[in-house]
């Protein structure tokens, strides 16, 4: 059904987790099993993929139920049958990070977070937001039509 990645599909992955894409949306798993659904910015940082949310949003009452989410990445659209655009998902797990709002590491992420959302630092600081740690269980690169890669993570 799908092909395993290869060299090349990685660094178009890789590129995409970098931030070539339009937009990015976190799914997680709500009210009764539904899934919810909403834009979200995740930032790479050494390798690792971050999101900075509220405590008080829909997404985190999820994650504190279910940590398992999805990031779904979708790519400039280039051609004219919509469908046939690139698109990457990442499946696996968030972690919140328990970090003061004084310790190095927060205030090192949230630097490099407003470099990829303006005013982030200062709505960054408000004692709900958090930084949220992903751990990718499975990525699936949709490329185009017949181009369907997945990838397994440990």
């Amino acid at each position: 059904m799908y092909q395993d990645t290869n060299t090349e599909t990685e660094k178009k992955i890789q590129s995409i987790i970098e931030g070539n894409y339009e937009i990015s949306l976190l799914g997680t798993i709500g009210k009764e099993n539904y899934p919810f659904i909403s834009k979200i910015l995740p930032m790479l940082n050494k390798n690792v993929l971050y999101i900075l949310i509220s405590d008080l949003s829909e997404h985190t009452k999820n994650i504190n139920n279910n940590n398992k989410v999805s990031l779904y990445f979708s790519i400039k659209e280039l051609n004219k049958v919509k469908l046939n655009n690139p698109r990457l998902t990442l499946n696996g797990k968030v972690k919140k990070m328990d970090l003061d709002k004084k310790n190095n590491k927060f205030l090192n992420l949230l630097n490099s977070y407003e470099k990829i959302d303006k005013g982030s630092k200062m709505w960054g600081m408000f004692t709900d937001f958090n930084f949220y740690e992903f751990k990718p269980k499975r990525a699936l690169f949709i490329e185009g039509f017949g181009k369907a890669y997945q990838k397994e993570y440990n």
